[in-house]
């Protein structure tokens, strides 16, 4: 009877754990995939945009300081404390010295 009792313990915790990996392996193939529902990709971007918005609060300090934007976007390089690391691969960011108007060069989460 023990030993009847213990195997269904083990079928009842085996059953939920299955339960556990199917949901998982959903999940990591919903990340996995491309296309409208790439978490991974908006995510990407969106710390991007958090590093494009500390550049613009730097260039802006580096303005008020010196009352004029850096010369070019080389300038705006060295004006950073530390050389802006973007999560999306290739992405960079464009500086336009005469209105200081700075961009993301890759602003679409799919090719994050």
């Amino acid at each position: 009877m023990e030993i009847v009792l213990a195997l269904l313990v083990v079928a009842i915790a085996s059953a939920g754990l299955l339960t556990y990996l199917g949901q998982t392996k959903k999940t990591l193939e919903t990340v996995g995939a491309g296309g409208a529902g790439r978490p991974l990709g908006h995510a990407r971007l969106t710390a991007d945009l958090a590093t494009l918005a500390a550049i613009r609060n730097q260039l802006d300090l580096y303005r008020s300081t010196h009352g004029q934007w850096p010369s070019s976007k080389e300038a705006s390089v060295a004006v950073l404390a530390s050389p802006p690391r973007f999560q999306c691969a290739g992405n960079d960011y464009t500086f336009d010295p005469a209105t200081g108007a700075i961009a993301l060069v890759i602003m679409d989460p799919g090719r994050c």
